[in-house]
């Protein structure tokens, strides 16, 4: 015979800020650690150079001799003649060549990476955002088998033949055959009571688009499926 079971047949998600085997949990783990390590990257201080514009210029795109200047940099350098060292030159093309910035040192600054942080900070939040999607998303526990009796009976007034309990538990569910041509569509019946497990019946009810399959417990009547609306 099919059983019956408890009447809550949903399983909860999990919930809360866990630390699962979930995927999406481990995955939002391992970019909540990117984004804490390149946060800290972005406090650590760092020296990095401060120069000042000294000089600008153009570099033409050949020599007096007419060779190409495949390095404007060291061309600029070589023949600049102004005040100060030039300790770093950039040049970009121009119509007629190059154009560069000659560049003097000035001191030694300590600088922190903004955007590192700002970066982190970023991936943290979708970090957390994962680990706590993976536990609001986390897969439904299995149902406890149905190991009680259960007995079955169909609401025709609110059948609509559609097929699936058919599908799902054939032994216990049939189509009513019909003898005359009609616009109404056949009824399903039950053909044996025990021609499924309880698990594949109850699974054939909840399918049931309208509820029209109802499972209750032999031996003490209670409705297992559909469950009575809450109040």
């Amino acid at each position: 015979m099919a059983e019956s079971g408890t009447r809550d047949t949903v399983v909860k998600k999990g919930s809360g800020f866990r630390i699962t085997k979930d995927p999406l949990v481990i995955l939002g783990l391992l970019i909540l650690l990117a984004g804490i390590a390149l946060t800290i990257y972005g406090l650590i201080p760092m020296q990095q150079a401060k120069y000042q514009q000294i000089a600008s210029g153009p570099v033409p795109l050949t020599d007096q001799l007419g060779h190409f200047i495949l390095y404007p940099e060291s061309y600029y350098t070589a023949h600049y003649n102004g005040t100060g060292s030039l300790d770093q030159v950039s040049c970009s093309p121009s119509v007629n060549g190059y154009y560069c910035y000659g560049f003097q040192f000035v001191r030694m600054q300590t600088v922190f990476n903004i955007s590192a942080r700002e970066y982190g900070f970023g991936i943290m939040v979708v970090g957390v955002l994962g680990i706590y999607g993976g536990n609001r998303l986390a897969p439904a526990k299995p149902k406890p088998s149905h190991l009680r009796p259960i007995t079955i009976r169909i609401d025709e007034d609110i059948c609509v033949a559609n097929g699936v309990c058919v599908g799902l538990a054939p032994g216990v569910f049939q189509l009513k055959k019909q003898e005359t041509p009609t616009i109404f569509a056949p009824l399903v019946y039950i053909v044996d009571p025990h021609g499924a497990d309880n698990d594949a019946i109850i699974q054939a009810a909840e399918m049931c688009p309208t509820g029209a399959i109802i499972i209750e417990d032999e031996e003490t009547g209670e409705r297992i499926h559909p469950p009575f609306p809450k109040n």
